[in-house]
């Protein structure tokens, strides 16, 4: 009832009941493999569109991963899009990857079909990929998964499109659940190629030399999972954009960081995204609450709706 009170806010005025309608554009999330109902609540809460990031090949860790099983999971996120556009409301995209979490493949077998699936019309972004700091079952090279995240950086650049860099774990919570021996699902996980403490920023500054080494533009790079000790790395040393899942169970972020992330650098290179995903527990209504709950921080209207509409929107491409 006091969410408003000026003199613990300084919100002079109540939000007007647009806020509850405001659009919104999640250019993160795994709303493919979700329930025909999640994708339901996505609708009740206002989505406009998703990217359904199809990368995350670490689903069958007690074999090795073959260059089709990555295939098939960019062929079956294609294919479920135009069956979810016709049964929901807003509208599927798709973004391809390899990601560098998963078991190791022939990613260079990959690189040969790459360009073919970016230029498909259902493709608005490459990725999730970038550095991580451990994979399943077994590592993978610091070397190969620059070679990983450099091509595709490279097929983004010829093909004018975003690239969604997923950044590794960050907090003690998110560590227990990743690091010591199994996570929730049961899954071996290899020793971390990167010290835990420092992964974070490590990662995302190797991600940004990659990107500088291709000349891929900063406003086609996305860099995810955002920490606040990421914040003053990226928006005052890049033009990229910094993207703060706030929608699954494993990230920690929360949407006061995002607020007083708007406060201190403005809203133009920020991203709220959910990723979400059927093989988590996960928030289908996450967006929707962040733009409320960010509007009940104090954050301005326009700002709630640069962060979660037009910045995606304007880096996918869909205006």
């Amino acid at each position: 009832m006091g969410a408003f009170r000026n003199d613990e806010l300084g919100v002079d005025d109540p939000p007007s009941a647009a806020v509850t309608r405001m659009p919104w554009i999640d250019i993160h999330q795994h709303g493919h493999t979700m329930s025909w109902g999640d994708r339901q609540e996505f609708d009740l809460s206002g989505a406009e569109a998703a990217v359904f990031v199809a990368a995350a090949a670490h689903y069958a860790p007690y074999r090795p991963m073959r260059p089709e099983d990555v295939r098939f999971l960019w062929d079956d996120a294609i294919r479920r899009s135009h069956a979810i556009g016709r049964s929901h409301f807003f509208d599927p995209h798709v973004a391809i990857g390899i990601h560098t979490t998963g078991p190791k493949v022939d990613y260079e077998a990959l690189f040969d079909v790459l360009p073919e699936y970016a230029a498909l019309d259902e493709v608005v972004a490459l990725g999730e990929t970038g550095i991580s700091m451990t994979q399943y079952s077994e590592p993978m090279a610091l070397d190969d998964q620059e070679a990983v995240v450099r091509e595709q950086m490279r097929v983004a650049d010829d093909q004018n499109l975003p690239i969604l860099v997923h950044t590794p774990s960050m907090t003690k919570a998110e560590e227990d659940k990743w690091l010591t021996g199994k996570t929730e699902e049961g899954h071996d996980l290899a020793d971390p190629v990167l010290d835990p403490e420092t992964a974070k920023i490590e990662a995302t500054k190797m991600d940004v030399r990659i990107k500088d080494e291709v000349g891929l533009d900063d406003e086609q790079v996305v860099l995810d999972h955002a920490h606040p000790s990421m914040a003053e790395f990226v928006l005052e040393q890049t033009d990229c954009y910094l993207a703060f899942s706030i929608g699954q169970w494993i990230r920690t972020t929360t949407v006061e960081d995002v607020a007083a992330t708007i406060r201190a650098y403005g809203p133009e290179r920020i991203i709220v995204d959910s990723d979400v995903a059927g093989m988590y527990r996960t928030e289908p209504f996450a967006m929707k609450r962040a733009i409320l709950d960010l509007v009940r921080s104090g954050i301005d209207e326009a700002d709630v709706r640069k962060v979660v509409y037009e910045n995606p929107k304007r880096v996918l491409g869909l205006e």
